[in-house]
């Protein structure tokens, strides 16, 4: 049998090996080509995107600033107020901006400085806004900080050959120059020029892990970025003398701005990439042939180990549980079979050791419960015989005794196992009160609950054995101040039962005595109704419900009951 199954992985490692030596051999040319024209063909379209990204960002700058230069002559007052900046003297626009502060019923100004303000806030790349005034033949230049810096317009600064520029470039800055014309009769009173800082330009470059060096002339061919840094603001007459190395390739547009964009890119030496790939087959086949024969010897160990979890399991199969697996030292799947199969087969036979033993168990309870139910019946019918007697002899005090002790044996024999907290809570008061014909006034009891909560389901007699365990320790019969109290409350989806009693106390070690063994449900002593309680609700509910002691402030002695919320 090992022998044959063996066999699946000799199967395997030469249909394998007949595989890769197929693949290899046979589209091993036709990948390498594959993998040159594939890499030409992603540097040329990387190129693309980043001349067509920086391309997109110089359009962004040159629409927002014809954006700006609309919204100026969209807002009436703000244009008045541009035109008085640039016709008049500090002074007198200033008494001219505080009449129309005065006339106007607006609670916010829009002048120069608010559209200063509000540009700079929508551009954070925009890093100055001039205006220029004809009239005054001054420029005045507004920063980020909202500080204004004026000074004397140079001569031709803005000009050439008699014509206005629209574009101004400086080292990693370029200025798109706009006319101001008074709408009154479109006469040009000045210029606004709009300077934008270029190196946040970088974000491209690092976005194609600085594939290629990024270039921006202006209309002059003056340099006004480099993504490396080197060329400063000079002027390339024939910017073609940049390629005259071969190994560049350059590729250009041209911006709504004027702007030129030239990409100079290393090209791969393809001729190389491939006798190294050439040389990778020649290596890949020496290692083929070396993993092959560490694969065999590698497979014929796990045919081994596996062939022994198999002849294991037939032992399983035919009865024996007492089957372990020999671990090896490899962290692998088929050891981890192997440690799962050896603790399926303890926990198996512990299983079956306890299902038999819990059900040995059963039947004695069983047994148990069949003989206890001899006494119940006979002591309910010879006190329902006392009670008739004595009522027929005038003693209603002992025929309600009678009558309440035998309601409490019927219960016993007839009530299911699991039944409505009002039922519970009725036996107990019935109980309670055969304890008051004893002790009289000495003791008062109190019951306070939720009356949602009077058809949550309980375990019959759960509450009985914890009450008659106050009457049997914890009562103090020499006093008459003794209270016994039952609260029922909802805590989120339980249900809290405590039991609270003024009683003789219980000192700190009996308490973490009980607490411990209720906790590891090792039950020795003689609590043993409270045992057989929490036992219980154990195996009903679950470990996280039971009972609990507690001794509060008052140093009342509290007893927890906890149980699950629901319905009968």
């Amino acid at each position: 049998m090992g022998k044959n199954r063996s066999t699946i992985y000799k199967r395997i490692f030469l249909t394998n090996t007949v595989i890769v030596i197929f693949l290899i051999g046979a589209l091993d040319i036709y990948f390498i080509k594959d993998l040159v024209r594939n890499t030409r063909e992603t540097n040329y379209y990387i190129s693309e995107k980043i001349v067509r990204d920086v391309n997109d960002e110089l359009n962004k700058i040159y629409d927002y600033s014809i954006q700006l230069v609309r919204e100026l002559y969209r807002d009436h007052f703000l244009i008045s107020d541009v035109i008085d900046f640039l016709n008049m003297d500090t002074l007198s626009y200033l008494k001219q901006k505080m009449n129309k502060i005065y006339e106007s019923d607006s609670f916010y100004y829009r002048g120069i400085e608010s559209f200063t303000n509000e540009s700079f806030l929508q551009n954070e790349n925009l890093k100055e806004i001039s205006f220029i005034s004809f009239i005054r033949n001054e420029k005045s230049l507004f920063n980020r900080l909202n500080q204004i810096n004026v000074k004397e317009l140079q001569s031709g600064e803005f000009y050439k050959d008699g014509k206005i520029l629209k574009l101004i470039g400086d080292r990693g800055t370029i200025s798109f120059v706009q006319e101001i014309r008074d709408p009154s009769n479109l006469q040009i009173i000045g210029l606004m020029v709009l300077k934008y800082d270029l190196n946040y330009l970088k974000y491209i470059d690092k976005k194609y892990e600085e594939k290629a060096n990024i270039l921006i002339l202006d209309d002059q061919n003056y340099v006004v970025y480099d993504s490396r840094g080197v060329l400063d603001y000079i002027p390339v007459s024939d910017y073609e003398n940049i390629i005259k190395d071969r190994n560049h390739y350059i590729d250009s547009t041209f911006s709504d701005g004027g702007l030129k964009v030239i990409l100079m890119v290393k090209p791969q030496d393809f001729e190389k990439m491939l006798d190294s790939i050439l040389a990778l087959v020649i290596m890949g086949s020496i290692l083929l042939i070396i993993s092959q024969g560490i694969n065999y010897f590698k497979l014929k160990v796990l045919s081994d180990r596996t062939d022994n979890i198999l002849e294991s399991m037939d032992k399983v199969k035919n009865g024996e549980l007492d089957v372990e697996i020999t671990l090896t030292h490899e962290d692998d799947e088929i050891n981890y079979i192997a440690e799962s199969f050896n603790e399926m087969c303890k926990d198996l036979k512990k299983y079956i050791d306890r299902s038999y033993k819990a059900e040995i168990e059963r039947k004695k309870s069983e047994m148990k419960a069949l003989q206890s139910q001899i006494n119940p019946h006979f002591l309910y019918n010879t006190l329902e015989s006392i009670r008739m007697k004595s009522i027929c002899n005038g003693d209603k005090e002992v025929g309600r005794m009678l009558y309440i002790l035998s309601v409490l044996f019927r219960n016993q024999l007839k009530d299911k196992n699991i039944i409505s907290l009002e039922s519970e809570l009725d036996y107990c008061r019935k109980y309670i009160e055969i304890f008051k014909f004893r002790y009289y006034d000495n003791f008062q009891f109190f019951i306070e609950y939720d009356e949602e909560l009077l058809n949550n389901q309980i375990i019959k007699f759960t509450l009985q054995p914890l009450v008659e365990n106050y009457f049997v320790h914890g009562i103090r019969l020499e006093d008459k101040d003794n209270v016994l109290k039952i609260k029922i409350l909802r805590e989120e989806e339980d249900v809290i039962i405590k039991i609270i009693d003024n009683g003789k106390g219980i000192d700190d070690v009996k308490l973490n005595y009980l607490n411990n063994s209720l906790k590891n449900r090792s039950y020795e002593g003689s609590s043993i109704g409270i045992f057989n309680v929490h036992e219980r609700i154990v195996i009903e509910y679950g470990k996280n419900y039971g009972v609990s002691f507690i001794k509060t402030k008052d140093k009342e002695n509290l007893v927890i009951v906890r149980i699950p919320r629901k319905g009968v």
